[in-house]
C-alpha cells in the first residue's frame, strides 16, 4: 500500500511539476517575445532619427548581428547592411514595407529569402518617403526551451529527489494509522474520519461472518441431528474408502459398533457385497447390493462423488428393507395361493362339464350336477371379486368418497339380508345399538367389512349357535362388536386369521363356499378408516371381534 501511495503522490506531483515548467517555459518565451518586440521598436525608431541625418549615421548607430535595410518609395533596396543591396529585388510588396507606408510603422516575421532563417521585421517610414527596416533573428520555442535546458534539468533533479522524499513520508504518514487498526475493534481508531464508512462496513461484515459461522454451525448440527435420526444409514468415505461422515443409524442397520472418523468403512461390515459395492462405486459407477442378516434384510446403495480430477469419494446409503422383503414374499404366496385357489372350482367345473359333455351322468342326476358346476362358478366369482376388491385396497386406492354413514344403519341392512342364510344354518341374530353412530367413512366399504364379519361369525358357528351385532357410540369413538358362539378359534391361529387365505378348518372353509379373503378386506376397510380391531376367542366356545373408529 506504501509503494502504491508513493507512486500515486510522485507521479501525481511530477506530472504538476512538469505542467509548470511547460506554463512557465510558455510564459517566459511569451515575455521574451514581447521583450524582442520592444527592443525592436525602439531600435528602429532611434535607427530613424540618425538616418534622418544621414546614412552614415545609421551604419555607426546599428546594432551587429541586427540587420538594417534601406527601401526607396518604389520599392528598390537603396542599403542592406548584409548584402549587395544591387543584387536584390524589390521589396515594395513585403508586408511590413506595405504597413510603414500606409501606417508610417510596420512589422512581420517570416523565413528570409536572402539569409533563409526566420526573422521579426519592422519598418518605419522617413521624412522623404523611404522605408527603414530592421530585421533580428526570431528565436522559436524549441530553441529557445533548449537554451534553458540545462537550468531546467538542474531544477527537476533537485525538485524530484525533494518530491520523492516527500511522497515517501506522505505515504508513511498516511498508512501507518492503518497499519494499526485493530480488525477486532475497528471502531477504536482516531484520526481518520474519512476511514469511518470503511471500518463500519468492516464491523459490518464482520458481524455479517459471524453469524454466517453461527448459521453454518447450526446447519451441521441440525444436519448431524437430521441424519442421526434416520432410519437410514449415511456414510460419505474419501477416495480410499476412508470414514468422513456416518451416522448412527448406520452402526444399528449392520449392529456394528462405532469406528473413528478416518477408519475404513469395511470395518463396520466386511461382507463381500458391502465391500464390492463401496469400492465399485470409488470407482465411479453407482452400484446396489442386497445385504441379508439375521432378521433382517439391508439394501445398499453407493454412489460415486466426481470432482474435476476424477472420483473423489462416495456415498454410501443403507436401508432397511426387511417390510418390503416380506411383502414381496407374501405377494409371491398371494400368487400361489390365488393360482391354487382358482384351480380347484375351475378343476371341479371342468370334470362336471367332461361327464356332462360325454353323457356319464343319468338324466336324474344332471339337474345336481349342473348345481354343482353352479355352485362352484358363484365361488369363483366371489373368489375373483375378493381379489380384485383386495388389490384395490392394497394399493390405497377406493372408488368411494367419504359421506356421512349411520354404522348402525349399515349393520341393520346387512343383517336383514343375512338373517336367510342364517337360518338355513340354524343360527339366530341380535342387534343392539346405543349412543351416537354415524362417521365420516366409505359406506359401501363400510357395508363389505360387516357382511365379512357376520358371515364369517355364520359359517363358523354351531347348529341353534347365535350371533349377536352391536354398535355402540361415545364421544370420542364407534365400536362394532360382532361375536359368535361357534367353533372358535386356537391361540397359534390367532395373529394369522387375518392374513390372506388363510383358514383355520380347512376343510369347512371349502365346503362353506369361504374364499379365505373376508378378514384381510376387513382388516384393509379398518386401516382405511382409521380404526383398529381386537379379537378374542376361545377354541369350542367362540369368537368376538370388535372394529372401533375414532370419531372426526
Amino acid at each position: 500500500m506504501n509503494k502504491k501511495i508513493f507512486q500515486t503522490v510522485f507521479f501525481s506531483v511530477l506530472l504538476t511539476l512538469l505542467l509548470v515548467l511547460a506554463v512557465s517555459l510558455s510564459v517566459l518565451y511569451a515575455s521574451y517575445e514581447n521583450r524582442i518586440e520592444d527592443d525592436l521598436s525602439a531600435e528602429i525608431r532611434f535607427l530613424a532619427a540618425a538616418a534622418e541625418d544621414g546614412m552614415a549615421n545609421v551604419t555607426a548607430v546599428s546594432v551587429p548581428g541586427h540587420r538594417v535595410t534601406v527601401i526607396a518609395q518604389d520599392g528598390a533596396v537603396l542599403y542592406e547592411s548584409e548584402g549587395n543591396a544591387e543584387d536584390m529585388e524589390n521589396h515594395l510588396e513585403r508586408p511590413e514595407v506595405q504597413e510603414a507606408i500606409r501606417y508610417g510603422f510596420g512589422e512581420d516575421r517570416r523565413e528570409s529569402g536572402t539569409l533563409l532563417q526566420e526573422l521579426h521585421y519592422a519598418a518605419v517610414r522617413l521624412s522623404d518617403g523611404s522605408i527603414l527596416r530592421i530585421a533580428v533573428p526570431a528565436e522559436t520555442m524549441l530553441s529557445f526551451a533548449v537554451s534553458m535546458l540545462f537550468p531546467m534539468l538542474v531544477l527537476l533533479i533537485v525538485l524530484l529527489v525533494f518530491f520523492a522524499w516527500f511522497s515517501m513520508k506522505a505515504a508513511k504518514r498516511i498508512t501507518d494509522p492503518i497499519n494499526r487498526i485493530d480488525l477486532e475493534h475497528p471502531d477504536s481508531l482516531d484520526g481518520y474520519e474519512e476511514l469511518s464508512p470503511l471500518l463500519f462496513r468492516i464491523s459490518k461484515q464482520q458481524a455479517t461472518i459471524r453469524d454466517q459461522i453461527e448459521n453454518a454451525e447450526r446447519t451441521q448440527k441440525e444436519f448431524s441431528i437430521i441424519t442421526d435420526n434416520m432410519s437410514e444409514g449415511l456414510a460419505v468415505v474419501d477416495s480410499e474408502a476412508r470414514i468422513l461422515s456416518i451416522n448412527r443409524s448406520f452402526y444399528e442397520l449392520f449392529d456394528a459398533p462405532r469406528a473413528g472418523e478416518g477408519d475404513s468403512l469395511l470395518s463396520v461390515n466386511r461382507s463381500d457385497a458391502f465391500s464390492d459395492a463401496v469400492f465399485s462405486a470409488l470407482s465411479g459407477k453407482r452400484t446396489e447390493a442386497v445385504i441379508e442378516r439375521p432378521g433382517a434384510t439391508l439394501q445398499v446403495i453407493a454412489s460415486p462423488v466426481s470432482g474435476r480430477d476424477g472420483t473423489r469419494g462416495a456415498v454410501v446409503i443403507v436401508i432397511d428393507i426387511t417390510e418390503k422383503a416380506e411383502r414381496e414374499s407374501l405377494r409371491r404366496e398371494f400368487s400361489a395361493n390365488v393360482s391354487h385357489e382358482l384351480r380347484t372350482p375351475l378343476t371341479s367345473i371342468s370334470g362336471f362339464a367332461e361327464l356332462l359333455m360325454n353323457g356319464s351322468v343319468p338324466e336324474d342326476e344332471v339337474k345336481g350336477f349342473a348345481k354343482d358346476i353352479y355352485d362352484e362358478v358363484q365361488r369363483l366369482i366371489a373368489l375373483v371379486h375378493d381379489i380384485i376388491r383386495l388389490s384395490k385396497l392394497d394399493e390405497g386406492g377406493t372408488e368411494e368418497e367419504r359421506t356421512e354413514v349411520d354404522l348402525k344403519a349399515v349393520a341393520e341392512d346387512v343383517i336383514a339380508r343375512m338373517r336367510t342364510k342364517a337360518a338355513n344354518a340354524g343360527v339366530s341374530i341380535s342387534f343392539a345399538s346405543s349412543g351416537k353412530t354415524v362417521m365420516r367413512g366409505s359406506e359401501p366399504l363400510l357395508d363389505e367389512m360387516v357382511f365379512n364379519l357376520v358371515d364369517n361369525a355364520i359359517k363358523y358357528n354351531r347348529h341353534n349357535g347365535m350371533v349377536s351385532v352391536s354398535v355402540a357410540g361415545t364421544p370420542e369413538r364407534i365400536a362394532l362388536t360382532v361375536q359368535d358362539t361357534g367353533i372358535g378359534i386356537p391361540d397359534k391361529d390367532k395373529d394369522r386369521v387375518f392374513e390372506r387365505f388363510y383358514r383355520v378348518d380347512k376343510s369347512r372353509s371349502r365346503t362353506s363356499g369361504g374364499t379365505g379373503l373376508g378378514l384381510s378386506i376387513v382388516r384393509h376397510a379398518v386401516s382405511f378408516h382409521g380404526g383398529s380391531i381386537s379379537l378374542r376367542s376361545k377354541l369350542g366356545e367362540g369368537t368376538e371381534i370388535t372394529v372401533e373408529f375414532p370419531i372426526i
